[in-house]
C-alpha cells in the first residue's frame, strides 16, 4: 500500500471533513444525529482513500471515475443517514450541503 502522503486528494478530504465538522458546530452543539452523519461521511472518505490506494497498487490512474462513484455514494449515504429518523433537520441539511460544496472543490 502506498504511503498516505502519496495518496491524491488527501488534503482535500481532510479539508472536507474539517468543514463538515465546523458546519455541525455552527450552532454550538453537535447532536447525536449530526455525529452519526459526520461519522458516516468520515467512513466514506476513508473508503475513498482505500479505493485510491488499491487503484494505485494495481496501476490504475483513473481516479476521476473512482471519485465520481464515491462522491455519489457519499451524498446518498449522508442523505440516508439524515433521513433515518424520518426527517432531515435544518442542521443535517446544512451538513449535507457543506459536504456537496466541499466535494465540488476536490481537484482531480
Amino acid at each position: 500500500m502506498p504511503d498516505r502522503d502519496k495518496i491524491p486528494y488527501e488534503t482535500s478530504l481532510s479539508t472536507l471533513l474539517l468543514s463538515v465538522v465546523r458546519q455541525a458546530q455552527a450552532d454550538g452543539l453537535i447532536s447525536r444525529d449530526e455525529g452519526e452523519l459526520i461519522n458516516k461521511i468520515q467512513i466514506d472518505a476513508r473508503d475513498f482513500e482505500s479505493e485510491i490506494a488499491r487503484a494505485m497498487k494495481e496501476g490504475n490512474t483513473d481516479f476521476k471515475e473512482i471519485f465520481l462513484k464515491t462522491k455519489g455514494k457519499m451524498i446518498k449515504n449522508a442523505t440516508e443517514i439524515a433521513k433515518k429518523d424520518g426527517v432531515i433537520s435544518e442542521d443535517e441539511e446544512a451538513i449535507i450541503n457543506k459536504l456537496i460544496i466541499e466535494l465540488e472543490k476536490v481537484e482531480l
